[in-house]
């Protein structure tokens, strides 16, 4: 039971007040509240008494009224929200926060944050319909006709949960008999409020929930992966225990499909209670979400009372650029690491030799290098690589090869704990293999525990990789054959302007909408989208993520598109995804790679490097991937009078996106969807 109280609505006013009071106040200790305020037993009395009155009205007006559940103060797990009134009549679901001043802006963000969450992790409320009600003493007279006013389509969570109510108590009971209007069979109070809460936490909520001491068991319970991330965790950490007590020098490699929550079990072990004494450093070379994070810690520990240096100092031991633990370590090559285990994210795009000599003038690469540094403790030391596939997106990243390259070579015996994939090249690793023929080293040991296959952080789209994959190679019947659009949203759009209005319609409390694009697309310039590199180097992608809408700065302003570099081990809620010509299928070849050349003749040239069209693949592959509740898939018109913008190579694309089973957002039918079409026309 998560509510303090729960009842039909003839029990409820069969009650006393003062018992239900009486009820509430005893739960509220039970909770862990030991002193009771006066205003909080002020607002349940007031509330009370107002209740009781418009549900009296509502059994004189609706004979089923009578049979309504009821529950107050409902707690969202995890989450210390509890939601004022639950209301269940027939199958719809009631939210109604009351507020005792002029508050309505704050109260309609807060409630529409509960309906989110009911609508994604409550199991016996992801298919019902949600009624969000603002009670204040100054509401406008209701608008009631918003109560049965739906979107087209039921994968968007504005189709479940209807526009926020605004009304005063003396106006709530016709509100209530307007939702009893044909709301089918009753709900059980009982079973409702008993039924499995299942959250997907972000990377910046897990983050922020793992440094107030909450567990990966206490954040990870998803539908999809309920005990794979915990049990993940646990398994490295007894590789690492065993490190510790019998001196030995450890390599584990996880590997996962993409959202998986390889990057979670990291921040996991670092954060982990059982790490307090022998600290486990979190490192990436994402240098965006490095920056995100440890400005997110930075501003939580100054909302904590910390002053400002110390709170940026704290913020950079948690999580560290791996690149510059390299070349601390690199220049003083005698020093011993702090610390005796790391992990690094994504740690198939370290650096190659190449890349490693321009950077730190070593010839050698970047695996061979951390293996070298970590082999200073003679006792024992453990490393954990998160393992990516398809996520090399940039040139002098190595791969899983030097790292095989490394190990083979050292003079120190590796102890290696690795995914199946990793040794056989399977797709979450797009089929590097960490030792190549003839022969391995024998201290290997396998363990299929070491790989997360579930996407989770697609909310109800765990085979959105797959669909990628079969996208980028081309295969539209076996991406349209997945459905993936049944659950998850994925529409196509043809204008931008078209594009931002369906993301700022999906806004509901919280959820966070940006544009991304490809570094590659150097011609969504012609649409007002600067994608030059030195400008993307220098912007505040800190600020991008997490910037209130407000901020000019963030993603919400749908000014700025964020890069694979930048949106990498990063995502948003809803994602506009601006196409680009480096990219566009051609029926007769497929997929078609580019690089644009400025100049006199101004052109397409085509890439011919198997590596950099991998790359350039890559680019699209973390792009495609980076969205939690849907995307809108942007391709542009074109112009029959600019060569590098034409519109047959734009409209070829949208077609096979839309083969694929993309939802178009044009030439659609219905009445639902001819007045929303023209506020975004």
């Amino acid at each position: 039971m998560t509510s303090f109280y729960r009842s039909t609505i003839a029990e409820f006013l069969s009650q006393p007040a003062e018992h239900i009071l009486a009820g509430l106040a005893f739960a509220y200790a039970q909770r862990g509240f030991t002193r009771q305020f006066s205003d909080q037993t002020i607002a349940w009395e007031h509330d009370l008494r107002h209740l009781g009155e418009t549900l009296k009205v509502c059994v004189q007006r609706t004979r089923s009224a009578c049979n309504w559940g009821i529950l107050l103060e409902f707690s969202i797990p995890r989450k210390e929200f509890r939601i004022d009134i639950v209301l269940l009549i027939g199958e719809k679901v009631v939210i109604i926060e009351a507020k005792s001043g002029n508050s309505f802006s704050t109260g309609k963000r807060q409630i529409e944050e509960y309906c989110l969450l009911l609508h994604y992790f409550h199991n016996a409320t992801a298919n019902l319909r949600i009624v969000p009600i603002v009670v204040t003493p100054d509401a406008p007279d209701p608008n009631l006709d918003e109560l049965n006013q739906y979107e087209l389509f039921p994968q968007l969570a504005i189709y479940w949960v209807s526009r926020v109510v605004h009304c005063r108590w003396g106006d709530l009971s016709e509100a209530l008999c307007a939702v009893g209007e044909n709301s089918g069979e009753q709900i059980s109070p009982f079973e409702w409020d008993d039924s499995p809460y299942r959250p997907v936490s972000s990377i910046i909520e897990a983050a922020l929930q793992l440094r107030s001491g909450l567990s990966i068991r206490d954040i990870a319970l998803s539908e999809a992966s309920e005990h794979e991330i915990e049990s993940v965790r646990r398994t490295i950490q007894g590789y690492v225990n065993t490190a510790r007590e019998a001196h030995r020098h450890i390599i584990c490699f996880l590997t996962g499909v993409p959202g998986s929550g390889k990057t979670l079990v990291g921040l996991g072990l670092a954060h982990s209670e059982e790490n307090q004494e022998n600290a486990i450093h979190f490192m990436s070379g994402n240098g965006p979400l490095v920056k995100v994070l440890q400005h997110l810690f930075t501003q939580e520990s100054m909302r904590n009372g910390q002053r400002a240096a110390e709170a940026r100092a704290r913020a950079c031991t948690l999580i560290e650029n791996v690149h510059v633990f390299a070349r601390y370590h690199t220049d003083d090559n005698q020093l011993q690491p702090s610390n005796h285990a790391i992990i690094f994210d994504e740690a198939q795009r370290a650096w190659n030799r190449a890349q490693n000599y321009k950077k730190f003038k070593r010839d050698y690469a970047e695996p061979e290098m951390l293996l070298r540094i970590m082999e200073r403790h003679d006792d024992w030391a453990a490393v954990i690589a998160l393992v990516g596939g398809g996520q090399e997106i940039n040139d002098g990243e190595a791969g899983l090869e030097e790292w095989g390259l490394a190990l083979s070579t050292s003079t120190k015996k590796w102890d290696i704990y690795a995914s199946p994939e990793v040794l056989t090249g399977g797709p979450s690793t797009a089929g590097h293999r960490l030792f190549g023929p003839p022969a391995t080293p024998q201290q290997i040991v396998a363990n299929n525990n070491l790989h997360l296959r579930t996407s989770n952080r697609s909310i109800r789209a765990e085979k959105l990789a797959m669909w990628v994959n079969y996208l980028l190679d081309g295969d539209c019947e076996a991406a349209r054959t997945l459905g993936i659009t049944d659950r998850f949203p994925i529409f196509l759009s043809r204008s931008l302007k078209q594009a931002r209005s369906w993301l700022e319609r999906q806004k509901l409390g919280p959820v966070r909408f940006g544009l991304v694009g490809s570094s590659g697309a150097t011609r969504l310039r012609a649409e007002g989208l600067e994608p030059d590199s030195s400008f993307h180097a220098g912007y505040s992608w800190e600020h991008w993520f997490l910037a209130e809408e407000s901020d000019i700065r963030s993603s919400y302003r749908c000014e700025v598109f964020a890069t694979e570099f930048e949106i990498q081990g990063l995502e948003l809620d809803w994602i506009g995804l601006c196409w680009g010509g480096d990219l566009v299928w051609n029926a007769p070849r497929g997929w078609l790679t580019r690089s644009f050349r400025t100049g006199a003749s101004n052109r397409w040239n085509p890439i011919k490097n198997p590596e950099k069209r991998n790359y350039r693949m890559n680019a699209y592959r973390v792009l495609l991937t980076r969205a939690r509740h849907g995307m809108v898939i942007f391709v542009p018109q074109g112009d029959g009078a600019d060569e590098t913008n034409l519109p047959s190579e734009f409209d070829a694309t949208a077609a096979f996106l839309e083969a694929c089973g993309v939802i178009p957002l044009t030439g659609l039918h219905g009445s639902g969807w001819r007045e929303l079409s023209g506020s975004l026309s």
